[in-house]
């Protein structure tokens, strides 16, 4: 279906050649030595973001699939995104919890078909996101500044909100709401499936202040923070989904953040699961 039929655009994010089967509707978002001629490549669908590619890493990529989208599939009703190893799915489709990484399971490559995922892959609902951590702390719950601080630069995630201030993404008053957010979605809005107006709308607004970030801030970071602005996407693109859910009539927080293994309403509605595709049943190191 290569994202038509039932109204799904899904992309899987990409700089290195798939060695996973993924249905015929997931589309292959190419990024740096994966791009080739003829596929969907990031140098075609958003030229400006290609040299920004090292810094930005899969970001680019979901920029690049927002002009895809908007391109090739304007009427789909839902946007869908995975990662070549990172993807959501509506059930949990492993018991191996990553011991580092506790909200997301380990999946051996060998144990999935296209078949599989093609069922797991696609959501029940509108709304398609992996189950929420709350942040922890030594002594108490954390908060997206705290937890940003500990393992990051926190001026980064600062100069950043400013930016969304001041662009209107958020009010003065969610500046702190923002910052002092104890959950996030891992992944924010870049895995799983969304409304396609809601994500087509945040997704452009987040690319506006990258973009200024960018330009504004020559802030160069070695090794695992040299992609600080698609670190403070993660949790602008969470705080953004985590605000458009609590709009929803009905929406209990309680439900959704903290009671995971409950069969809720909410929980089978919006609630999916984030795997992590792997060769063996090494855990998941964050930043390897």
């Amino acid at each position: 279906m290569n994202g038509r039929g039932d109204g799904l655009a899904y992309g899987c994010l990409t700089h290195v050649p798939l060695t996973t089967d993924f249905p015929a509707f997931v589309e292959p978002i190419l990024l740096g030595d994966a791009q080739k001629e003829g596929g969907l490549n990031l140098r075609d669908l958003a030229p400006e973001w290609e040299p920004y590619h090292p810094i930005l890493g899969g970001l680019a990529g979901t920029f690049a699939l927002k002009n895809h989208v908007l391109q090739s599939h304007p009427g789909a009703a839902q946007v869908g995104l995975c990662q070549y190893r990172k993807f959501v799915s509506n059930r949990r489709i492993s018991r191996t919890v990553a011991p580092s990484y506790r909200s997301m399971d380990l999946v051996s490559r060998r144990s999935v078909s296209s078949r599989l995922l093609d069922d797991v892959m696609r959501p029940a609902a509108d709304w398609l996101v992996a189950r929420p951590l709350r942040l922890p702390n030594r002594r108490k719950h954390s908060d997206y500044l705290e937890q940003y601080g500990r393992v990051h630069y926190p001026q980064d995630l600062l100069r950043f909100t400013a930016e969304a201030v001041e662009q209107q993404l958020l009010d003065r008053k969610e500046a702190a709401r923002f910052l002092g957010e104890e959950l996030m979605l891992p992944g924010g809005i870049e895995l799983g499936v969304f409304p396609a107006p809601f994500w087509l709308r945040s997704v452009a607004a987040i690319e506006s202040v990258v973009r200024a970030c960018v330009k504004r801030y020559a802030v160069v970071r070695e090794g695992y923070d040299a992609r600080a602005w698609a670190f403070c996407v993660e949790r602008l693109g969470s705080y953004l989904v985590l605000r458009e859910l609590r709009s929803l009539p009905g929406f209990e927080l309680r439900l959704f953040g903290m009671d995971w293994a409950s069969p809720s309403h909410w929980s089978r509605r919006f609630a999916g699961c984030l795997n992590l595709l792997t060769d063996d049943t090494a855990d998941y190191v964050i930043g390897a």
